[in-house]
């Protein structure tokens, strides 16, 4: 029988890990942007593969850390500048 499983993303936990680290956000926080425990984001962030985590947290995490890289200003952008 062919292997029917599906990726549903194209990063690793240790990617998403990665990722949350170079963006300067805290596991706790992380977590919270997730809707999810900060036991359940150390646990994924341990797993060996995507296989081995939830496919629901991968993609809560995955969605709060798309949301809080669209929230920072990009490299080109300049900050915006606060009238005084």
């Amino acid at each position: 029988m062919a292997d029917t499983r599906i990726t549903l993303t194209d990063h690793t936990p240790a990617m998403d890990r990665d990722r949350r680290e170079r963006l300067g956000i805290s596991a706790d926080d992380l977590a919270a942007r997730a809707g999810i425990s900060p036991q359940e984001l150390t646990s994924y962030e341990q797993a060996k593969s995507e296989a081995d985590g939830n496919p629901t947290t991968a993609m809560k995490i995955a969605d709060a850390l798309d949301a809080i890289e669209a929230e920072m200003p990009g490299e080109d952008e300049e900050p915006e500048a606060h009238p005084t």
